[in-house]
């Protein structure tokens, strides 16, 4: 498939194709423009770009990946991950954070990648438009600054850890979390746990520790958990199993949690 280009255009894909980004923005492209002696408005040269095929519809509005001439011709690079890029080269300071699966699978330990990238973002904070539609929006705040991978801000082990407890209704499937919880549970510490429990509701902290029963049973002692009335780990309904240690009523664990081996 060729692509052409007109002469107003030339420089800016010439200067594209110096750096390969990834994602382009419009104010990429308008400081682009304006080094290289190109006046066309940037939304207009977005527009060119898009339509030649040099520039690819993210789904976030002001944000475009870069197709370059070493292809084939106006194809993505692919991968899931092309949206969240988008929108923290957009908008840098995003209060967001790849989470749960997601972190799992960025951190090497998860093998599969969520039919959806999950994305956390401070509860109080407006969804660009656009990401809702990529991305599956979760509300988490989490007290650890996330580590960056890949110029991507993703959640600690211990802000996952806690983030499954607090909202286990959420989370994409358990059984594969089963697969990965113990390898996520080995990289945690216990001093960041207890600083991202803090304020924490005492049915996260509880259902935290009947999560982690088995795998890291002194834990709830580290933190200092105890069972005070009762907490339902799922929607409430039909039980698979009741906790007597922690009063937890599990309807959504497809296995239990203190039958799993330690790790810790």
């Amino acid at each position: 498939m060729s692509r052409n280009l007109s002469k107003s255009l030339a420089p800016i894909v010439e200067r594209l194709e110096l750096e390969q980004p990834e994602i382009v923005t419009l104010k990429q492209l308008s400081k682009i423009a304006a080094e290289s002696g190109v006046f066309t408005a940037p939304t207009l040269i977005a527009h060119r770009l898009v339509s030649r095929g040099w520039l690819l519809k993210t789904g976030i509005n002001g944000a475009w990946e870069f197709a370059p001439a070493a292809f084939a011709g106006a194809y993505s690079r692919g991968g899931p991950l092309i949206a969240v890029n988008a929108i923290f080269q957009l908008i840098p300071d995003f209060p967001a954070a790849i989470a749960l699966s997601s972190a799992a699978w960025m951190y090497g330990i998860a093998d599969r990648v969520p039919p959806k990238i999950e994305l956390a973002v401070k509860p109080d904070k407006s969804i660009p438009a656009g990401l809702s539609r990529k991305v599956k929006i979760l509300r988490f705040n989490s007290r650890l600054t996330p580590n960056i991978k890949n110029g991507i801000p993703v959640h600690r082990f211990e802000s996952v850890l806690v983030h499954l407890a607090a909202n286990p209704t959420r989370v994409n499937s358990w059984g594969g979390v089963a697969e990965w919880l113990p390898d996520l549970v080995a990289e945690a510490v216990a001093s960041d746990i207890i600083l991202e429990l803090k304020g924490r509701s005492q049915s996260t902290k509880v259902r935290l520790a009947y999560l982690l029963e088995g795998l890291w049973p002194e834990l709830s002692e580290i933190v200092g958990i105890s069972a005070k009335t009762k907490v339902w780990f799922g929607p409430r309904g039909k039980l698979r199993r009741h906790s007597q240690r922690w009063q937890v009523a599990d309807t959504i664990l497809p296995f239990d949690p203190a039958t799993l081996p330690k790790v810790r």
